[in-house]
């Protein structure tokens, strides 16, 4: 249970975040949790230009590949 601190790090994260993000992060775990693992792989490798970058928002670009 090594990754319970990682968990419980998000959900501290998560908490704190203001109501509009925490919709838009439940909104976008939702989509995920749906996700083909194809389609999962893709937001994945999104979400980390998107982070790397720190924009906040996934290139639109690598979603259409």
């Amino acid at each position: 249970m090594r990754y319970m601190g990682k968990v419980f790090g998000l959900l501290i994260g998560f908490a704190t975040l203001p109501e509009k993000s925490r919709r838009d992060f439940l909104t976008k775990l939702n989509e995920f949790m749906m996700m083909s693992p194809s389609q999962k792989r893709r937001a994945i490798t999104e979400w980390q230009h998107a982070a790397d970058e720190g924009s906040g928002e996934p290139d639109k670009s690598v979603a259409k590949r």
